[in-house]
């Protein structure tokens, strides 16, 4: 799954080129911590007031990369409106497609 931050969003695609699915409607309602207490590596979570989504990264630095992001977002989305920025955390080298499921989305 291709995960990425749009317009106060958090969207998944199962394939680079496929229809966006919302997962997160309004990271402004959010919280996203790291999880440690389970048995997968590299998991947090982001927390809305209606779900909870457990993410699962690649790597310590992806899941810190992630973490940064979503804080940004929310933090941007604050001060500009919501469809004036991107943000898209890939694979550890950056290109595109190359590694297909570097998160794996739980929803608790």
């Amino acid at each position: 799954r291709w995960f990425s931050i749009q317009n106060s969003q958090l969207v998944y695609q199962k394939k680079l080129k496929d229809v966006l699915t919302v997962v997160v409607e309004d990271l402004r309602l959010c919280s996203v911590k790291p999880c440690e207490d389970i048995e997968r590596r590299f998991c947090f979570e982001v927390v809305s007031p209606t779900k909870s989504c457990m993410l699962q990264a690649d790597s310590e630095k992806l899941r810190q990369a992630w973490i940064q992001a979503v804080q940004a977002s929310i933090a941007s989305a604050y001060r500009e409106s919501p469809d004036s920025y991107y943000i898209e955390v890939r694979g550890s080298r950056g290109i595109p497609g190359e590694i297909h499921d570097f998160l794996i989305l739980l929803v608790v």
